[in-house]
């Protein structure tokens, strides 16, 4: 029986009914906690096997092109909203093959997982404003067993209830014969629906069941009226024998884009197109070789365009994540700039592009969201809350003001610099340095928290991001330097956007949409986007928590961005740096904490449009979402029966049970963002961080019950509250703290004390040479923290009444961590093993990418 409108599932609201099938019904409903429209899959039944089937397989996946799974009921799946149509042929060949990628890189996530669709068809398959969403997971395999095989096994397939399972005409014939099914399998579906896409007919018919699974079994489709290369790689996909088709998706969507970049030229042009592949090959080797400096010292051809990679330091890695790293080119498309660390040189570089070396900055480490000057001859940059910049003459980094938890930053043509931070409006400064004065002012009326990554167009304008508590007001927008509160609204999205003068007398705007970069051509006199937005780029990394995407342009076509994201892979190691096994999955990871007990780990992750919290067992393959939506910085209870973290707009504290039941509960107020650190043994007091304009980031103390809510009637109270920074505090492991252990940049740089505790008095240096992340080890003498260079740095300490008295720091193991931005460690209570937020399988960093005239590439993606 159908549910009425206005009925409840818990805390949904039942909107109206979606469509009905043989496993239930599909409504529109509203989350009444989170006041969002969701989609409610509901079960004919409790929970079947299918059904635990699917919660499993898509709460394994995060991917911008897979319907993300929000919660589970008794007999019901609660899933992402999708305004949407089926997918439906034929289409002109460029967009079916866009379409197609998207599809593969859904089907490549989760394939890498283990899990195959089994059900892939159109009706899965919806296409959205914002491309492509493959559907209903229900049917997919996660290392399941085989399936039987025998006569009796396809009967049941085409009766009802049986070992196969999926949509005949899309089936490989591996999965109608009952045999063990993999990637490969949905790959043939693939095939189906892409001969489907481009001819709008499906690969294989028949007047019955029988028929259709002969044709599938010992027929080919009919031939396709397309390029011959296309052709071939359908067939291909088509193929009756697993081992004869494409063996992965990515290797699948290399072909396509191939096929797609290089369409047979005609038979008289036959002289023509081998002297044109022949200079194409003279192109490459010099790109290559290191012979193409002249690339970039004249205008780049009209008509291609070119890529070439740039490595990492020796024995560094490219670093992108929050209040740290970066990548920007100079204007006039000379030299990049990005941040790397590693091998005891971490910081700033620079890389002129006719060569083969770079060069590191001195007095940079830490450095964050580089930007150059409009002349290329000076970058600044944030380290902390202070804004730096150096000149590439030489001499080193001077201060220019500070901006507290900077958020990107301009340079403008007539002296200016333009700064974003996570609270507040736009600033403005003097390249010469001084005050930084408002530029522009939040709306309080659409509830607008923060201007952010600014960027300087022509006629005197420039463009910023705006973040809200109300999502839908969240949106890039462009105001005059002369009328800065007069704006108008140039698109959403989840990122930042960059301004690109393409070099081929057009204006662009650059932006992340469902891990692909775009592009679409901008009129900077009227600020409208003319025309649709094409892809540039894909996979292109973001960091979600601050919205900010791993790309730079410069006039002339020139663009740099990095294919890498933040994920990571939770590991353990000993104390002499062994690894001693992983836990769940990789992903893309950010603040972490233990349970007391060792047992789970609670984890912020990002997915598109937002940062969620995520239980994973750590001794079992086990993993879901806990708290959804701009969740971040958890800690756990001393009982661990509770986890602390920061959400919502400002990032205020909230409380949740660790069970997962009931709703968050607002745990203080603030109009600053607040956010915990620690929570003391005896479950008495909260440590957290909040910045404040006057003062930077402080610590502050919060009264608790040992039963882990607020103390009645108590507030809050600074601990450390200085003009330099304090952040990453953590309690001393007595039931009663004395001290605590924090990082301050009241040197200049990060390093690590101690501070008696409950009053502070005079600080004790643990670090030397620079160091963060601090944690205790089994009892108040040992310390750990993380050197500069990512190394896991140990201290003993010798505690006195009212003294410290540390030891020379000595090396654990370098940290093999991913570097977000977020501490990358936590240790067991008796400080023997350490989980890291490590770089799957301890792979080398990924390089950078560099497009010589990447608007060509919209020329070819429109033939």
């Amino acid at each position: 029986m159908s549910l009425a409108s206005g009925s409840k599932l818990g805390p949904y609201e039942i909107l109206a009914l979606l469509g009905a099938g043989g496993m239930g019904e599909v409504y529109k409903a509203k989350d009444t906690r989170l006041d969002r429209t969701v989609a409610v899959k509901v079960s004919t039944a409790r929970f079947s096997e299918r059904f635990e089937r699917e919660a499993r397989a898509v709460a394994a996946l995060n991917h911008p092109n897979i319907c993300t799974l929000y919660d589970v009921g008794p007999n019901y799946l609660v899933m992402e909203y999708i305004e949407g149509t089926p997918l439906k042929g034929p289409l002109p060949v460029g967009k079916a093959v866009e379409y197609a990628g998207q599809i593969l890189d859904a089907l490549d996530a989760a394939h890498r997982k283990g899990i195959t669709h089994r059900d892939l068809k159109p009706a899965n398959i919806l296409v959205t404003k914002q491309g492509i969403k493959l559907l209903d997971f229900g049917l997919a395999k996660h290392q399941a067993a085989p399936l039987e095989e025998g006569g009796a096994t396809l009967s049941q397939a085409l009766t009802g209830e049986g070992q196969i399972v999926g949509t005949l005409q899309y089936m490989s014939p591996e999965q109608l014969l009952g045999k063990e099914v993999d990637a490969r399998s949905d790959l043939f579906s693939f095939g189906c629906v892409l001969y489907e896409m481009l001819t709008g007919k499906r690969a294989f018919e028949g007047e019955s069941a029988a028929s259709v699974i002969a044709a599938i079994l010992e027929r080919e489709p009919a031939p396709l009226t397309v390029a011959p290369p296309l052709e071939r790689i359908v067939k291909r996909t088509l193929a009756k024998d697993p081992d004869q088709r494409f063996q992965t998706a990515r290797d699948l969507k290399a072909a396509l884009t191939w096929a797609l970049e290089h369409p047979p030229a005609p038979v008289a042009a036959k002289p023509g197109r081998r002297w044109w592949i022949a200079a194409a090959i003279l192109v490459i080797g010099a790109l290559l070789g290191g012979w193409g400096v002249s690339l970039f010292r004249r205008p780049p051809a009209e008509t291609r365009s070119y890529r070439l990679q740039i490595d990492p330091p020796e024995g560094s890695r490219f670093t992108f994540g929050n209040n740290i790293g970066g990548i920007a080119l100079s204007p006039d498309g000379r030299t990049a700039a990005y941040v790397a660390s590693g091998a005891g040189k971490s910081g700033l570089w620079t890389r002129s592009l006719d060569s083969e070396s770079a060069r590191l900055i001195a007095g940079t480490d830490g450095a964050a969201y580089p930007f150059w000057s409009p002349d290329s001859k000076s970058v600044a940059f944030f380290v902390g809350s202070k804004l730096l910049r150096v000149d590439l003459a030489g001499g080193a980094p001077s201060a220019i003001c500070d901006i507290v938890l900077p958020r990107g930053g301009a340079w403008t043509s007539d002296g200016r610099i333009l700064c974003g931070g996570v609270t507040g409006g736009l600033f403005q400064v003097p390249e010469s340095g001084g005050t930084a004065v408002p530029l522009t002012t939040p709306d309080a009326s659409r509830r607008e928290i923060n201007h952010r990554w600014p960027q300087v167009l022509p006629g005197g304008r420039f463009l910023y991001r705006v973040q809200s508590e109300k999502p839908e007001n969240n949106g890039i927008f462009a105001a005059s330097f002369d009328k800065p509160g007069e704006r108008t609204r140039l698109l959403t999205t989840d990122t930042n956007a960059l301004y690109a003068p393409g070099g081929d007398g057009r204006d662009y705007l650059l932006w992340w949409r469902g891990g692909t970069l775009v592009a679409q051509e901008f009129d900077t006199g009227t600020l409208k986007p003319l025309g649709e937005p094409h892809p540039v780029a894909d996979p292109v990394a973001r960091m979600g928590v601050v919205g900010l995407m791993n790309v730079a342009v410069s006039a002339g076509g020139l663009l740099l961005y990095s294919a890498s994201s933040n994920l990571g892979q939770f590991t353990w190691f000993d104390r002499t740096g062994k690894p001693l096994g992983v836990v769940g999955e990789p992903g893309e990871y950010g603040s972490f904490r233990l349970s007391p007990n060792g047992r789970q780990i609670a984890t912020s992750r990002d997915r598109p449009g937002s940062t969620d919290l995520w239980l994973l067992d750590v001794d079992r393959p086990v993993a879901g979402p806990f708290n959804l939506g701009n969740s971040i910085y958890p800690v756990w209870s001393p009982d661990g029966r509770a986890i602390l973290f920061s959400t919502r707009i400002p990032r205020n504290l909230f409380r949740k049970e660790s069970s997962g039941a009931g709703n968050e509960q607002p745990f203080s107020q603030s109009q600053n963002n607040q956010y915990a650190t620690d929570w003391s043994r005896d479950g008495r007091r909260v440590l957290y961080m909040e910045p404040s304009p006057d003062t930077q980031a402080d610590l502050w103390i919060f009264p608790t019950i040992p039963e882990g809510k607020p103390e009645p009637d108590a507030a809050s109270r600074p601990y450390l509250r200085t003009p330099a920074n304090e952040r990453s505090g953590r309690f001393s492991p007595e039931d009663a703290p004395r001290w605590v252990a924090y990082q301050s940049d009241k040197t200049g740089r990060w390093e690590v004390y101690i501070q008696a505790f409950p009053e502070p008095r005079e600080a004790t240096q643990i670090s030397t040479g620079g160091g963060q992340y601090p944690q205790w080890g089994a009892d108040a003498r040992e310390l750990f923290y993380v050197s500069p260079d990512n190394k896991l740095m140990a201290v003993s300490l010798k505690m006195g009444a009212d003294s410290v008295d540390p030891s020379t720091p000595r090396e654990l193991f370098p940290l093999p961590a991913v570097d977000t931005g977020f501490c990358p460690y936590d240790t067991t209570l008796d400080g023997q093993r350490f989980l890291v937020r490590a770089t799957p399988e301890h792979g080398a960093s990924q390089p950078l990418t560099v497009i010589v005239n990447w608007p060509a590439l919209l020329k070819e993606g429109k033939r």
